[in-house]
């Protein structure tokens, strides 16, 4: 399981830093000013709550699968309410709607559900390899 959780955060940690560099050069072409400050956070956000969703994973009980899949639904609606918070505070905070800033924090939402789904299906793969093996040796 730690080899599992430690190849997730390197991949985050590649992954985020690749989109960040990436993205920052466009973003710094297309929209040079306000955007380019809160663009920062943006990348940092999501890079957090890897951490942080990575953290909550490893310190359930994984024994029982119903409560496993509630754990999973409650970390995707609460990410999906926290995108909504930091839109809405850059909307409040700047005092415009720029599209700019929703298309890039909604590129980095995506690649953070495809990292974070790959990471999800390698986790109920070992869980259930190491349940298997368990019950082999009984």
């Amino acid at each position: 399981m730690k080899a599992l959780r430690k190849r997730f955060l390197v991949i985050l940690t590649v992954a985020m830093g690749i989109l960040s560099l990436i993205g920052g050069v466009i973003v710094s072409n297309l929209v040079p000013r306000e955007l380019f400050l809160w663009y920062l956070g943006i990348p940092l956000f999501y890079y957090a709550m890897g951490l942080a969703f990575g953290e909550i994973l490893r310190r359930i009980n994984k024994e029982t699968n119903a409560k496993l899949l509630n754990i999973y639904l409650i970390l995707k609606v609460s990410k999906i309410i926290f995108t909504v918070i930091l839109m809405i505070l850059y909307i409040v905070l700047i005092d415009e709607y720029d599209r700019v800033f929703v298309i890039t924090i909604g590129i980095f939402y995506m690649a953070y559900l495809i990292l974070e789904s790959k990471f999800y299906f390698d986790f109920e793969k070992s869980l259930k390899r190491k349940k298997t093996n368990e019950k082999l040796k009984e």
